[in-house]
């Protein structure tokens, strides 16, 4: 049986491979979300993974690409390092705004370009579900960010106290 941090390594890429991600991409970032806060080399992945470094190579390119890791060099280390990027699942999710005001959109030109006796029901309806979404979005993501700083802010006084 595999130790748990490697079982969700495994996971992380089966649920990226569900969503249109190559699975390997999926492993690394399960990797790099376990992985120490200085992250961890092309090599360390590699050998971790027990992967080819042109696997790795590809996967983290993707991973860069979408906003959610970022290659760092380190003072004293010949290779660089992969971590993940603060504030990237807001990120990410905030790049979904664009996606939805793009299918509004087209929800709003496919109803100018309906042909006399077509049906405008589906339209109608992709119209009203995307403007309810452009609608929330901004609100959930308000409170998201409130409730994270909210739970941040904890830690950082005690950090703050360490001498």
């Amino acid at each position: 049986m595999l130790e748990p941090r490697l079982q969700f390594i495994e996971r992380t890429g089966i649920v990226m491979e569900g969503l249109g991600v190559q699975r390997v991409a999926g492993r690394v970032l399960g990797a790099l979300l376990t992985a120490p806060p200085q992250g961890q080399t092309a090599s360390e992945l590699a050998e971790l993974l027990a992967s080819s470094r042109a696997g790795i190579s590809t996967a983290t390119r993707t991973l860069t690409l979408i906003g959610l890791i970022e290659r760092v060099s380190v003072r004293g280390e010949r290779a660089d390092r992969y971590r993940m990027v603060p504030g990237a699942w807001a990120a990410l999710t905030e790049q979904g705004q664009r996606k939805l005001d793009a299918i509004h959109q087209l929800a709003d030109a496919g109803l100018v370009a309906l042909p006399e006796g077509g049906d405008p029901g589906p339209l109608q309806e992709m119209q009203h579900f995307y403007f309810s979404w452009q609608q929330e979005f901004p609100e959930v993501l308000r409170r998201w960010r409130d409730s994270y700083r909210q739970q941040l802010e904890p830690r950082q006084g005690l950090q703050e106290e360490r001498p």
